[in-house]
């Protein structure tokens, strides 16, 4: 039996169901795709749901597997409801997808048409088909922000979400969005801006808050880099800016990478007059900034970043779960390297060198692969495989019997044995019975998937963590820190009172 797969996906220039969630479109796409393979009687083997935002393949995940698993040859075709979902990227992602289903033979079935690569004539419409979605995703975009650039010129709110301090509102009679003070945030942003004119530092300002109990939008703690966004942010003095985030693409190890750079001062963007109150007057905005500039460190930094913490992005704290990071004590001190909680002034986590926690990383790495080792060479998991497929089997002789009794039914009703009402209600159950087994059928499937996925993860961990243990001393800490992610999804440290430091280790390991 030839196999089919769909692949669903919500762009975000959906004219038709722009009002709807990401899950409410894809669910309408969906029954889309699944009566156009009832009619066609197409066996759907997978389904691939995109729920994240990107035009280039490198930000979408569900379709890297697709396009793995499609260069296989082992689908018939996939099932889109346009070929605009497949690729709206650049020149060569557009190029890469066409190869892999040339290549593969596998077609391309949308509601309105079939492209099957095999014949010139469709690969070039197919070809065309994505060269004009590109096309027409650039103009959308240009247009929209050109509408985004209207809109901050006439001072309204823009974004989605209203800063601290503001609840976004709708403006009457007209499109668009502005902002009203909160009536407890604005007091607090009004705090804020005293006491750093006052010459209090961004981290006294974040310890006084949280000392007094007053908790961010979502009931976290202050920090010193949540201050300094605030005072940077002409928000406050009534104004609209535009241009201040931007995003830059790099190419690292031939792929496209995509940055974030925001800009700290006013000279680097566009600020225009908004709708909305200001909640201090723009010389308070101005004095902060005078303030803020002279405070710049005057060190020049270093034109090339060297990271100096193996265990950034994956070390956290086992009390509070805040980030643990890498801090140098003073000179007076010894300057010593330390890691301690970002959280430490709330947290009751004692600090440690970081030579230390290093060697107890170690350590219990080199513990866990030995368990794991053990682990895999006494159970493994072909067992649990062959369970899982013989009760896919079993779903498909179910999916078969149940199909076969509903093709009897349409006879049935045809010949005049059934009446259309008896008909209708034993269609409904049957449909009822063969959506629960497709379902189960789709479960036990991705139970497979993960246990074969544990089978390469298992061969992939060993060696990895092997090839870690035996070359760290000589490896830098960018090496290591890479390695070290590949491995590991964090690492939780705790140091109690008596000195004792624990590590927990989370591989990165697949679960059902």
């Amino acid at each position: 039996m030839e196999r089919y797969v769909k692949y669903l996906r919500k762009s975000r220039f959906d004219r038709d169901y722009a009002e709807l969630s990401i899950e409410e479109t894809l669910k309408r796409h969906e029954a889309i795709l699944d009566k156009l393979a009832g009619d066609r009687g197409y066996h759907i083997a997978k389904t691939y749901y995109e729920v994240v935002s990107g035009e280039s393949i490198a930000a979408r995940p569900e379709i890297q597997k697709m396009l793995e698993e499609v260069s296989l040859g082992i689908y018939a075709g996939v099932l889109v409801v346009d070929v605009e979902r497949l690729a709206r990227g650049n020149g060569a992602d557009q190029a890469y997808i066409g190869q892999v289903f040339q290549f593969s033979g596998t077609k391309i079935i949308t509601p309105l048409k079939v492209y099957d690569p095999s014949n010139e004539f469709d690969e070039e419409y197919f070809e065309f088909g994505l060269f004009m979605s590109r096309r027409e995703y650039k103009t959308i975009n240009r247009r929209l922000v050109r509408g985004r650039d209207s809109s901050a010129a006439e001072g309204k709110y823009i974004n989605s979400i209203a800063p601290y301090g503001y609840t976004r509102i709708k403006l009457l009679n007209e499109k668009g969005y502005t902002l009203e003070p909160h009536p407890e945030e604005a007091d607090v942003i009004k705090k804020i801006f005293s006491l750093f004119l006052n010459h209090a530092g961004t981290k006294m300002i974040a310890n006084y808050l949280n000392d007094h109990q007053i908790p961010t939008r979502h009931g976290g703690l202050w920090t010193y880099s949540t201050i300094t966004n605030i005072i940077t942010n002409p928000i406050y003095m009534g104004k609209i800016r535009r241009g201040w985030s931007k995003q830059v693409k790099t190419i690292e190890n031939g792929q496209v990478k995509k940055h974030i750079k925001r800009h700290k001062n006013l000279a680097d963007y566009q600020v225009y007059d908004g709708l909305h109150p200001a909640l201090i007057s723009e010389e308070q905005f101005m004095l902060a900034q005078e303030i803020r500039m002279g405070r710049q460190p005057s060190v020049k930094v270093k034109d090339e970043f060297v990271l100096q913490n193996a265990f950034a992005g994956l070390l956290y704290c086992g009390i509070c779960g805040k980030r643990v990071g890498r801090t140098t004590s003073s000179q007076s001190r010894g300057g010593t390297p330390r890691l301690r909680c970002v959280n430490g002034r709330n947290c009751h986590n004692s600090s440690a060198d970081y030579d230390v926690v290093e060697k107890e990383i170690v350590t219990a790495l080199c513990t866990w692969l030995e368990g794991y080792r053990v682990k895999i060479d006494t159970v493994g998991f072909a067992d649990d495989i062959a369970e899982q497929k013989a009760l896919l089997e079993k779903c498909g002789q179910a999916l078969a019997k149940l199909n076969l009794q509903l093709e009897n039914a349409f006879d049935l009703v045809e010949q005049g044995v059934y009446t259309l009402d008896l008909f209708k209600e034993r269609r409904e159950k049957l449909n009822s019975s063969i959506t629960e087994v497709k379902e189960r059928h789709n479960r036990i499937r991705t139970a497979i998937e993960k246990l074969e996925a544990s089978e390469t993860c298992q061969s992939n961990l060993i060696p990895q963590t092997e090839e870690l243990l035996a070359s760290y001393a000589d490896m830098t800490n960018q090496e290591r820190n890479d390695l070290l992610k590949a491995i590991l999804r964090k690492i939780e440290y705790q140091k109690g009172a008596d000195g004792k430091i624990e590590i927990d280790l989370y591989p990165r390991l697949p679960h059902l």
